[in-house]
């Protein structure tokens, strides 16, 4: 099927029943122009709907193409002309134990569908694969920075995913780039001990991370879904005073009534703590899965709530985001 095609019937499916207004607000156009650029190659991307958990609604996207879709090929952005062409290049020589996703990320929520964000995704952790990829988007600047943070984050951490974000700044780090870290066995540390987190953090370069913010990463961790951390680098290979801290649920932990449970209550604590107002309640109206046909064509799509993220910045309140993914076979 036609990826415009399958794209309208996952934004629909997701966005019916009053779902847009509360989710998405006004950024859908921007949205699908935004997917429409993002194609490469002939398979359908994965992409992520990312949106707020309370004040106004909106929505940025994220589109992710895997390896196996380009590897060995000398495929480009549809929409984006030389930009990235490069990274694009290089990730499609790769080998497939290094490297998973390559994502370009809009900030749809203010128009901007001109200036995306790119971000690599590996399938374990290898610090000089990341280091690669830095230079092949022209970050090279960026490398030693990245390796210092790499070096002292925690050995038992997976820096899953780097990325650089051209068109947002943070005041007087111009340089910046975020890295993303799962925290595997630390996890069960973090659900017992503040002091292991405070630490654990501290050793990157965040010192003063208050005690609030320090029960919410514990709520996190006590749950039984994966925990993990993003942060932004300095040209230092320090931390910068921006934390977000997530947890994963997959199509599973939906469908299983226990499972489930856990989520709902989890979300009810968030609320309860005041980061998230009721539209988290929209979520599982958004989990499906099924065939679509068009003549003699169909596509199996789903889309799974996956991630809610926690991001305290320094000065400001915190909030709470969520992100559903979307998918096409």
């Amino acid at each position: 099927m036609d990826r415009m095609r399958i794209y309208e019937i996952i934004y629909a499916l997701t966005s019916i029943d009053g779902r847009e207004s509360v989710l998405f607000g006004n950024s859908g156009p921007y949205a699908r122009e935004a997917f429409s650029r993002s194609l490469t190659g002939q398979a359908f991307p994965e992409i992520w709907f990312e949106l707020p958990l309370s004040g106004d609604p909106w929505l940025d996207f994220h589109s992710l193409v895997s390896y196996d879709d380009v590897a060995g090929t000398q495929a480009a952005y549809q929409g984006h002309g030389g930009v990235y062409a490069d990274a694009l290049r290089w990730f499609a020589a790769q080998q497939p134990t290094k490297v998973r996703q390559l994502a370009l990320s809009y900030d749809t929520r203010v128009g901007d569908i001109d200036n995306p964000a790119i971000q690599l995704l590996v399938n374990k952790r290898d610090p000089q694969v990341q280091a690669e990829f830095l230079k092949a988007v022209g970050r090279e600047d960026a490398v030693e920075s990245y390796l210092t943070f790499a070096n002292a984050m925690q050995r038992e951490w997976y820096d899953c995913y780097i990325g650089t974000f051209p068109g947002r700044q943070e005041t007087g780090h111009p340089s910046w780039v975020r890295v993303e870290c799962i925290v595997s066995d630390n996890q069960r540390e973090y659900a017992n001990d503040i002091e292991t987190i405070k630490q654990h953090l501290a050793n990157v370069g965040l010192v003063d991370i208050d005690e609030e913010a320090l029960l919410n990463i514990r709520l996190l961790a006590r749950s039984s879904f994966p925990l993990e951390f993003q942060f932004n680098i300095d040209e230092q290979g320090k931390a910068l005073p921006v934390l977000s801290a997530s947890v994963r649920f997959s199509h599973q932990d939906w469908s299983d009534a226990s499972r489930r449970q856990e989520i709902i209550s989890l979300m009810l604590e968030l609320q309860g703590r005041g980061l998230a107002d009721s539209r988290w309640q929209q979520l599982a109206s958004s989990l499906f899965a099924k065939r679509v046909s068009h003549e003699d064509e169909s596509s199996l799509i789903s889309c799974c709530p996956t991630f809610v993220k926690l991001r305290w910045r320094d000065g400001e309140p915190p909030d709470a985001k969520a992100y559903l993914i979307a998918q096409a076979e």
